[in-house]
């Protein structure tokens, strides 16, 4: 049981702190709860497959192999710089996606972030033989869903600064070049 609780608490710090996973959240539900909700789901998902994966060797097969890890971190950044492209261009007005694409783009998000990955490469083997894989997805759904919800209510908080047009591009360039610094960073680690 301690264990369980050393990863939730974990996991709820690391989640909760700003990031690329809880900015596109944000982001998201200046426009749209339904896309925040969308993004969120996405982003879950990641962070449920970087469990898994971690959970049955995955972390020790990309720790140990520097190759994989550094074609990894250079998709990672690939895929940010994109986003940030697509959110520098974004017309005020009008959020990209929808459904499946908003998904499939927050999945790919959290799934590319390394950070998370490296956490649950630090945690994970410290747990593992004491703890049962579907009680920690249970964690970071659980987990997830309350960080997601707090950003959403974030977000609804600041509605009316946030529903002008001006302010709407203002967080997607901010949010572009947050994704470009992420980039530099994954790849110069």
């Amino acid at each position: 049981m301690l264990d369980y609780l050393l990863f939730a608490s974990a996991f709820i710090a690391s989640a909760i702190a700003p990031g690329a996973d809880t900015l596109l959240i944000l982001s998201r539900a200046i426009s749209s709860k339904k896309l925040a909700i969308i993004a969120a789901a996405g982003i879950t998902t990641g962070k449920v497959l970087m469990v898994s994966a971690a959970f049955f060797g995955l972390a020790a097969l990309v720790r140990d192999n520097s190759q994989l890890l550094n074609v990894l971190k250079f998709l990672g950044a690939a895929f940010l710089i994109y986003k940030a492209v697509q959110l520098w261009n974004a017309k005020p007005t009008h959020q990209a996606g929808g459904g499946k694409s908003e998904f499939l783009a927050a999945l790919a998000i959290g799934f590319s972030n390394p950070q998370p990955f490296a956490f649950y490469i630090a945690i994970i083997p410290a747990v593992v033989s004491t703890t049962a894989l579907p009680l920690l997805l249970l964690i970071v759904v659980a987990g997830f869903a309350l960080v997601s919800a707090i950003y959403i209510q974030l977000a609804g908080k600041l509605s009316v600064w946030l529903n002008q047009v001006s302010n709407v591009q203002r967080v997607n360039r901010g949010l572009a070049m947050f994704f470009l610094v992420l980039a530099v960073i994954i790849v110069s680690r």
